[in-house]
């Protein structure tokens, strides 16, 4: 009997200990979640005359009572120029928002332009506004690693394509009163379409030799590491939301010098133009997925990405589903670069 009661104190002591409270807390406190929503301290810039040019950097700080989402807009008040964050911290001191003088939305921020931060909350109408501040020098615009198109020269040989009878538009100086991104020309694709028209609309591809300008049939890249190459291109929507733009890259897996679409993988990423001006868009090759459409690079010979077989890029605008009219996307100074997405 006494070995019994032995064994059930045993147990009863097991039972209490796995159940005692840990000290450890893991994610969010419930205050941080469902508490009171108030800004304790304003949105405050760090410096008042920031000069890009020898690296100068902006710390945009705020404190809030709760964590909740929020985006951060620094806009030029002369170029309307617009570099966007995003985040749901509560207190910045820990995790600042770092601003370089880069941008999200061209066109570029200028020297002597004054400059101010609005930030806005996905579940709260308040907005904070910050002091003004003056830019006493610009970023440089940073180099690309390979440039694929400026679109600077319309003489170049284009692939261009398009469904049916849709109106189409192609190389443009400022198409539809729309200035480039960069320097003066940039790439627009177009189509009037109807409700029952085909997802696919109208497209254009350019071909690795010709955006070098030399004998290779690749692009040629220091890595074949998909996660260190990224795309960018700066992407103009008109605010007619219903638009998407496939970016493609055909890869010639038996390395023959001919793309052949039902037997060698095309690697895309595809997206919604639902913005109104140019933006810049990154994505690494690492985040493209293979084609879905039959017969058109859905099958890859090798079975893998294969950066240094990269023969094409092409750009196809599509229509989102259940819309009509017209419908355009601009492209303007797309290119490659290692490691890091572009930042103008």
């Amino acid at each position: 009997m006494k070995k019994a009661l032995l064994y059930i104190g045993i147990i009863s002591l097991t039972i209490l200990s796995s159940c005692k409270k840990s000290d450890k807390i893991e994610g969010p406190e419930l205050v941080d979640l469902f508490g009171e929503f108030k800004v304790l301290e304003p949105l405050k810039a760090s410096i008042a005359n920031p000069n890009f040019a020898t690296g100068d950097i902006v710390n945009y700080h705020t404190k809030l009572s709760i964590r909740t989402n929020w985006t951060i807009e620094v806009i030029g008040l002369n170029s309307g120029a617009m570099k966007v964050f995003t985040g749901n911290e509560k207190d910045f001191t820990l995790n600042p928002v770092i601003w370089n003088g880069s941008i999200t939305f061209a066109p570029f921020f200028r020297k002597n332009e004054p400059v101010v931060a609005r930030m806005r909350f996905d579940n709260y109408p308040d907005t904070l506004y910050s002091d003004t501040i003056t830019i006493s020098a610009s970023r440089p615009t940073p180099a690309v690693d390979i440039l694929i198109d400026d679109f600077e020269s319309p003489q170049r040989a284009y692939n261009t394509f398009t469904e049916g009878q849709q109106t189409f538009n192609s190389t443009s100086v400022n198409f539809q009163g729309v200035a480039p991104a960069e320097k003066n020309r940039f790439y627009a694709l177009g189509a009037n379409h109807g409700p029952t028209a085909s997802l696919f609309l109208c497209g254009m591809g350019l071909s690795a030799k010709a955006s070098q300008g030399t004998g290779n049939n690749y692009f040629v890249f220091n890595t074949d590491n998909p996660k260190r190459i990224y795309f960018n291109a700066y992407v103009n929507g008109w605010g007619e939301n219903n638009a998407q733009l496939s970016v493609q890259f055909q890869e010639d897996d038996n390395l023959d010098g001919v793309y052949q679409p039902a037997q060698e993988g095309t690697y895309q990423q595809q997206f919604n133009v639902n913005w109104t001006g140019w933006k810049l868009v990154s994505f690494s090759y690492d985040q493209t997925s293979i084609s879905t459409s039959g017969g058109f690079g859905n099958i890859d010979a090798t079975g893998k990405k294969d950066l240094d077989r990269i023969i094409n890029v092409q750009f196809l605008l599509l229509a989102q589903p259940g819309t009509a009219g017209n419908t355009r996307v601009g492209l303007d100074y797309a290119s490659f670069t290692y490691i890091n997405p572009f930042q103008p």
